[in-house]
């Protein structure tokens, strides 16, 4: 009896034992599972480093999934994290860090996605394509994007004397937003005048062989827009200046510093920004003013963005 019983407990034990193994076995083989499907182990096999692993797995899903269905990219994390990264984008942003590789090693993933966002790293007036007129006031029109052919707005008025040197007009909602800021800087003894308002299709291209005759076209390109590429044409845009001043002498009247200021509360930007002219294609110009409306013209200054990347980050319907 005692020996049945030994035997009994022993091939008890030994029952524990093949169990305590094939659960081990079990969980072993769930864990391995786990492992050997999970999206860790899968970007490691790619070839991600640690860091960028655990960097991809805190990702939202469509920057994880675009690490998991390609290749390796060393790219993918530092110009995901830019604030304007833009996704329709993304194989424009590595053709131009492919061009800039030859030239350094080093690339600035900020400039980078500033660049393309705005074309920049195309030649001006290549790559062009038609502005979305359904934008209204608030069309973009530089170096890349252009206007209907010989455009010209219907709702131009003469501007008065008053408000301007010499024979001037502008469309009649900006007219209206000019008057309202004007007696609005005229209350803190500013006076706002302008220089230069609608200018035709005929008129812009004159403006633009006048530079280029002078300088070449290069000069031209930077200080004058090409016919159907100027801003001008729309009928949006103001130069703006002050008693006694004209050109850059502007930026230093109190005139400029109130316009900084107060512009946008009427309606309007500063268009071509100093230390800006990479992105804008112009040089910098103090007097020169675009009509957005009050609530565009707002959220562009407190984006502190040129109009070129507001657009492209936030009104681009392409």
């Amino acid at each position: 009896m005692v020996y049945t019983k030994r035997k009994i407990k022993k091939q008890a034990i030994i029952a524990i034992i093949i169990v305590i193994i094939v659960i081990t076995l079990i969980i072993t083989g769930i864990l391995l599972f786990k492992h050997f499907t999970s999206n860790e182990y899968k970007l490691e096999q790619i070839g991600y480093n640690e860091k960028e692993i655990t960097t991809l797995i805190k990702a939202d899903d469509k920057i994880l999934n675009k690490a998991l269905t390609s290749d390796y990219d060393k790219d993918l994390i530092p110009l995901t994290k830019q604030k304007y990264f833009l996704w329709k984008n993304y194989n424009t942003y590595k053709e131009y860090i492919k061009d800039l590789a030859t030239e350094t090693n080093t690339i600035d993933y900020k400039d980078v996605v500033t660049k393309v966002n705005v074309n920049r790293n195309y030649d001006y007036y290549t790559h062009t394509k038609d502005t979305d007129m359904n934008q209204g006031n608030a069309i973009l029109v530089n170096k890349y994007y252009k206007l209907p052919e010989q455009y010209a707005p219907e709702d131009i008025v003469e501007v008065s004397n008053w408000y301007a040197y010499g024979t001037m007009s502008i469309r009649s909602e900006v007219y209206d937003a000019f008057k309202e800021m004007f007696n609005a800087a005229k209350e803190e003894g500013i006076t706002l005048i302008i220089n230069s308002g609608y200018r035709t299709y005929e008129y812009q291209k004159e403006v633009y062989e006048q530079y280029k005759d002078a300088n070449g076209e290069e000069y031209a390109d930077s200080y004058a827009a090409r016919p159907d590429f100027s801003e001008h044409q729309t009928g949006l845009a103001l130069d703006i200046i002050t008693y006694g001043t004209s050109g850059e002498e502007f930026e230093n009247t109190d005139a400029y510093k109130w316009l900084q200021e107060h512009a946008n509360e009427y309606g309007f930007i500063l268009r071509y920004p100093k230390g800006k002219e990479d992105i804008t294609g112009y040089a910098y110009e103090s007097w020169h003013y675009r009509y957005l409306g009050k609530e565009l013209a707002t959220k562009v200054k407190n984006s502190g963005l040129t109009y070129d990347e507001y657009y492209a980050y936030y009104l681009d319907k392409e």
